[in-house]
């Protein structure tokens, strides 16, 4: 996250803009890539700090509060980053004419960009998500108000969400007897 936040503070061209705003609609909004190409400058509302829209994967309308991070990054963006008169209302559009409105590819290129010694293969943009879940559940936040947050309809959905969150895990041992292990040797 500091990588982030350090590339994000620092962001001036319009493809660091963009992959700033890309970033953090994933790490601090859980979006889905699929979701974040989707979604439409007319989706944000400034004003209200908020964004609502169709999730793609599970057709669940969710509007969910930006955090300051996030309507900044889409706003400098916007202003600075963004191809004007384009004549889409995609937030994203390639920034190459003739601009097109951009496939979830672009949120792998902008992980890829801005974590440069991230090599975990099969780990795309997806881990975003965990990354979001399991930042709220340290923070403190309930599992349904993440599961609300993520767009997800029920919170048994989150548990793949929450695999990371290691300081909890650990309190959760294990009873060797009740997993038909015997205790050999006494205690360490």
């Amino acid at each position: 996250m500091d990588e982030i936040r350090n590339y994000t503070a620092n962001a001036a061209t319009p493809i660091q803009l963009q992959d700033s705003a890309v970033m953090l609609l994933g790490t601090e909004m859980g979006s889905r890539g699929c979701d974040i190409v989707r979604l439409k400058i007319s989706d944000i509302s400034f004003k209200d700090k908020a964004v609502r829209f169709m999730q793609d994967k599970t057709d669940v309308e969710i509007q969910v509060v930006m955090p300051v991070s996030v309507c900044n990054a889409i706003f400098k963006y916007l202003k600075s980053g963004c191809p004007k008169g384009c004549g889409y209302d995609f937030l994203f559009v390639s920034l190459k004419a003739p601009h097109k409105p951009l496939t979830r590819n672009v949120c792998f290129g902008a992980l890829k960009r801005i974590l440069l010694q991230r090599m975990i293969p099969g780990s795309g943009f997806h881990v975003t998500r965990k990354t979001f879940s399991t930042s709220k559940l340290r923070n403190g936040v309930t599992p349904e108000r993440i599961s609300s947050a993520m767009g997800q309809r029920s919170v048994k959905s989150l548990t793949p969400y929450l695999s990371l969150d290691w300081k909890r895990l650990s309190m959760c041992p294990l009873s060797l007897e009740g997993l038909g292990i015997a205790m050999e040797g006494g205690f360490i």
